[in-house]
């Protein structure tokens, strides 16, 4: 039986690996496009995403480039009303947007040349100066295989697009995930030029999925691809606004059980969160560098909040918490899940937080030290900086959050 999960292991391994690999019809022999820092129309993917919709809102006001936005739907209509609907959500719908924003609609992203016609792929290849690719199925329960069309295949799908006609510079938003296993466990430091060592020991199908495109498009730039790896965690709402609709991270979803229990688990580790807008201006400000290519950048807080703080900063808005070991704290989500729980109107989110919080995540996984000097001196460059994780940052996305009904007012708030 051992030797029959050790093979299965190792095949599973092995066609990961395969995946890796350049198909030799891709060249890169083209000259770079002579719009790639400063480019008339950018190819977006991912824009009905949480990160892509920020993106592309950053291109809007960052840049005068137009945006072909790949989204799935029937037609053309159909794609660009999704679009403005989920930028309304966020809050960063303007009019003014309407003539430079073009929805393509599109069947998949594994797709070969995303399932569009001839024509029609060509006629993008030939209009985009610069691509950004951020979408990706964010699904950590799932399966490599379930997630491969999407991750893996549709990042070929995107090269592809980079080297049809003039070489367009790609952006790819990957994750730091792809350091979080064994095979870096032993490191003194994660450096952004060190690449990602396979391990089978990355967390879930998605993880792998994301370590499979990351190489991907670092191959691309090996062989002349002018490429820009973007990897942020733990991106959390705007700092301006607070909006994030994805509330699925572990993160909200720890916090927010914390504040119904009334008790918090005494964890000693340092929370790293950084706000969308700011990964997001970032990556347009670097898009229009040449230093940037060839380069990856880690996204992440250079002042991490210890947990116990952010806990504290959460009583000061005036939710009462008391801490207690983490197995008291999972023995009571779990039976705050069950039939015994004394607050049915939260039971089937205490369980969905329960599954999560006994899923393998990563708020917990020892990690060495992180180096983020490349997005360091951008920031520099672009007077741009994190806001720091402070009451300030914690009240707006507590606003936002009680604004959407995620979390209840406090007790005795008018």
């Amino acid at each position: 039986m051992q030797d029959s999960r050790s093979a299965a292991k190792a095949d599973a391994a092995a066609r990961i690996l395969a995946d890796t690999m350049l198909p030799d019809d891709i060249g890169f022999e083209a000259p770079i496009n002579p719009h790639a820092l400063a480019p008339r129309a950018v190819c977006l993917t991912g824009a009905t995403g949480f990160l892509g919709g920020y993106l592309l809102h950053g291109v809007m006001t960052r840049t005068e480039a137009d945006a072909y936005c790949l989204i799935r739907g029937a037609d053309m209509e159909a794609a660009k009303a999704r679009l403005v609907q989920h930028l309304v959500g966020y809050g960063l719908w303007d009019r003014a947007f309407a003539s430079r924003i073009h929805a393509v609609p599109v069947s998949n992203l594994g797709d070969r040349q995303f399932g569009l016609s001839r024509r029609d792929y060509h006629d993008l290849a030939a209009k985009v100066d610069v691509i950004y690719h951020s979408a990706g199925s964010l699904n950590m329960a799932s399966q490599y295989d379930r997630l491969r069309r999407t991750n893996v295949l549709g990042t070929l799908e995107v090269v592809r697009l980079a080297s049809t006609g003039t070489l367009k510079p790609l952006h790819f938003l990957s994750s730091l995930v792809v350091f979080f296993s064994d095979a870096h466990t032993g490191d003194t430091l994660l450096r952004e030029a060190d690449a990602p060592r396979y391990d089978d020991s990355l967390k879930g199908g998605y993880s792998k999925s994301k370590w499979v495109a990351d190489r991907l498009v670092a191959a691309a730039g090996e062989r002349g691809l002018p490429v820009t790896i973007h990897r942020p965690v733990r991106v959390m709402g705007s700092a301006a606004t607070g909006a994030m609709i994805d509330l699925s991270d572990i993160l909200p979803l720890l916090i927010k059980a914390c504040v119904l229990l009334g008790r918090y688990p005494d964890f000693d580790v340092p929370v790293t969160m950084v706000p969308v807008d700011c990964v997001t201006d970032a990556m347009v400000h670097l898009a229009g560098t040449a230093a940037a290519f060839g380069r990856a950048f880690h996204y992440f807080h250079p002042n991490p909040i210890p947990w116990r703080a952010l806990m504290g900063l959460i009583r000061d808005l005036g939710y009462p918490m008391q801490e207690m070991p983490f197995a008291d704290w999972q023995r009571t989500l779990k039976t705050a899940a069950s039939v015994r729980g004394d607050r049915p109107e939260y039971r089937e989110y205490f369980a969905n937080a329960f599954l999560a919080v006994m899923a393998p995540h990563f708020l917990l996984y020892p990690r060495p030290p992180l180096d983020a000097a490349n997005l360091e001196a951008a920031h520099r460059a672009s007077g741009t900086s994190y806001p720091p994780i402070d009451r300030t940052l914690i009240g707006t996305y507590f606003d936002y959050w009680r604004a959407i009904g995620f979390v209840p007012d406090p007790p005795g708030m008018a």
